[in-house]
């Protein structure tokens, strides 16, 4: 009786064990983000992708681009998974300027492979040259309307030398996938994180020193709801040279140091703000906001995402 009293407890703590990691950790203060997707569940995504332009602080343009991601677990191994991802049903509406050009607008029925950790961080793009040959195509079609001249064929020679690597592939043409994987693999609190980071400088100079928060914003284990935030900004007293010399270079090669407006300085900005919501009990991802604000002189640009789940 004692003996099989003991196996029925060893079974029950086998049993407990498994359960508890088929879910992230999660205590009082603090929660995991890991994915425990399975193979041959699938996801309809609604993507919302803005932008927004300013001088002197007067809106000079807006687009606003609409569509769909459909993607699917095709593999899940102990060490990863592999997924496919689909753009579907673009539509835009512009106030003051065409879309047609934009890369994300010309990416109707595109199919992507790629894979991620046993996490669901991003790992690799797997179909990278097909991504590359589909984004010329289609970029060739898009200007064939338009009469050839020396520059269009320039800007489109200097977009191919660009793209002939994985990694500027998978940097540029995939940001909506890099985004929606960002939040896995990372333990959120309460109390907040901040990291030390660099923010890569528009003027192609020195890289911005930079800081990271990553908080865990909301917890909800009776609704299975995480809400948590990865917001990542300028450390302006540590940039301030790097700073004084992008101005300097947007203002003119003549400006000296002491023509640099303090208040310029000061009211620079480039951040990133970062929000997620995901179910704890299966690690997907119901809603990502992200916004990107980028403040030089009297320049101000705004780009936007809004990824949610379709019902």
């Amino acid at each position: 009786m004692k003996t099989t009293l003991k196996i029925f407890c060893f079974l029950l703590l086998l049993l407990s064990n498994f359960i508890s990691g088929g879910q992230n950790r999660i205590t009082d203060t603090s929660a995991t983000c890991i994915a425990f997707w399975k193979n041959g569940e699938s996801r309809v995504l609604q993507i919302l992708h803005g932008k927004e332009k300013y001088d002197s602080l007067k809106q000079r343009s807006k687009t606003t681009v609409s569509y769909e991601a459909h993607i699917k677990i095709i593999d899940s191994t102990a060490t990863g998974f592999t997924i496919e991802w689909i753009y579907k049903n673009f539509t835009s509406a512009d106030l003051n300027e065409q879309s047609s050009g934009e890369v994300n607008t010309i990416m109707e029925g595109l199919k992507i492979l790629y894979k991620t950790d046993d996490v669901g961080s991003f790992s690799e793009l797997l179909n990278w040259q097909e991504v590359r040959d589909f984004y010329f195509n289609t970029l060739e079609k898009s200007l064939g309307s338009k009469p050839e001249n020396k520059a269009t064929t320039s800007a489109l020679n200097q977009v191919k030398a660009m793209f002939q690597s994985k990694e500027n592939i998978e940097a540029v043409l995939i940001r909506e996938i890099q985004l929606y994987h960002t939040p896995y693999g990372t333990e959120y609190s309460l109390s907040g994180e901040t990291i030390e980071t660099a923010l890569a400088n528009i003027s192609g100079g020195a890289p911005f020193p930079a800081k990271i928060i990553i908080k865990l914003n909301e917890l909800n284990t009776d609704k299975d709801y995480c809400n948590v935030s990865l917001n990542q900004t300028i450390d302006k007293e540590k940039a301030g040279p790097i700073i004084i010399d992008l101005l300097k270079r947007l203002a003119g090669s003549s400006t000296k140091d002491a023509d640099i407006n303090k208040k310029d300085i000061e009211n620079m900005e480039i951040s990133d703000l970062n929000e997620f919501v995901y179910s704890i009990n299966t690690g997907w991802l119901s809603r990502v906001i992200y916004k990107r604000t980028a403040t030089i002189a009297n320049t101000k640009q705004i780009e936007t995402y809004e990824i949610t789940e379709k019902k």
